[in-house]
């Protein structure tokens, strides 16, 4: 495709997250043509711009780049999602936003509404949807496959190494909260889009009242078109987990993990035999199907083409954070015995 024709994207955030999967994917992409890097840290942008051997501007204020690009990319934390998302919708430009869209529910639907009151695209970065392992659950519970479904049990955790370059991780104010609403956002948004809507949830974590949460508990009740399902979520950013997600059907089991994510595994018997069966999607057109950053790219840029609408919009990403809002303000605290004070 030529260059003239190639979507022009700004990319807003120079951290880890973009250095190692976003721009990667934007590089990859035939129709995506890079043409900005945005930074506080100007060293940060060149060192990526000499990596990936961009020919590229880079810049300290994203309002440089809004009368230049046809979409944005934006990785920056989580508190400046709102109002950098505000000035680009308002400028006409698209806008695929890392998740969470945004820290509260309110501003996250201001976003959404504006969106739609200029006709602007607002895309939300989901990774998770897009692995291939997601589909194929997605598929095989529309199909039935694991029959009548008697719940759900989802454990994601690991002592957290995560190599951000920014501190806003661990603040309340920036980063929205703790491990819900950073891990947490992608199991719930993947349940939603499975299950249906949440009506009831009882929700836990470890947080004292002073700071963000490093460990939480989820019971929820969902009601969709496969009836109400019932599940359970723990997250944790201090200890190992099963890290997998479980869905029992009275025919089959399924199970998704993070490690296999292309796979779907499912357990059931055969003449009175324990078996279990992988199974995997075919390929597609052959475009790196299983590079979910990729996958999540190309379905923003068929959007901004008009060929679909992305799998995860703004209106998608308000319902999640509803739930996490709902969680934070219900939140019981984690029992932890060896704590407690015991009296005679």
């Amino acid at each position: 495709m030529s260059s003239l024709n190639r979507i022009r994207l700004g990319v807003l955030g120079c951290g880890a997250i973009t250095a190692g999967n976003h721009l990667p994917a934007a590089v990859a992409h035939p129709q995506v043509r890079i043409t900005d890097l945005v930074d506080q840290d100007l060293g940060r942008a060149r060192m990526l711009r000499r990596r990936y051997r961009l020919d590229c501007d880079i810049h300290r204020d994203f309002k440089a780049v809004l009368n230049k690009v046809d979409a944005v990319l934006i990785a920056l934390p989580n508190y400046l999602h709102a109002p950098v998302i505000a000035e680009c919708v308002q400028a006409g430009v698209s806008v695929l936003c890392e998740k969470p869209l945004a820290t509260s529910a309110k501003d996250a639907e201001t976003c959404v509404e504006l969106a739609e009151r200029h006709g602007i695209l607002l895309a939300v970065g989901m990774q998770w949807r897009f692995w291939r392992g997601s589909l194929l659950l997605g598929l095989a519970l529309q199909d039935g496959l694991l029959g009548p479904l008697l719940g759900y049990e989802w454990e994601h955790g690991h002592q957290w190494e995560w190599d951000g370059v920014f501190g806003s991780y661990f603040s309340r104010a920036q980063a929205g909260g703790g491990v819900l609403i950073d891990t947490g956002v992608h199991l719930l948004d993947c349940l939603i889009q499975w299950f249906g809507e949440v009506i009831d949830v009882e929700y836990q974590d470890d947080n004292w009242g002073g700071g963000i949460e490093s460990n939480a508990a989820i019971r929820l009740q969902h009601s969709g078109a496969l009836g109400e399902v019932y599940g359970q979520v723990r997250l944790s950013r201090t200890f190992n987990l099963k890290n997998r997600l479980v869905v029992r059907g009275e025919q089959k089991h399924a199970e998704l993990r993070p490690a296999d994510r292309d796979l779907i595994f499912f357990r059931h018997t055969l003449c009175n035999h324990n078996v279990t069966e992988a199974m995997r999607l075919d390929e597609v057109n052959g475009a790196q199907p299983s590079n979910p950053f990729y996958a999540q790219l190309d379905s923003f840029v068929r959007a901004i083409r008009g060929a679909r609408e992305p799998l995860c919009d703004g209106r998608q990403a308000v319902k999640v954070m509803q739930l996490i809002e709902r969680c934070y303000s219900e939140a019981g605290r984690i029992p932890e015995p060896w704590s407690e004070i015991q009296t005679l």
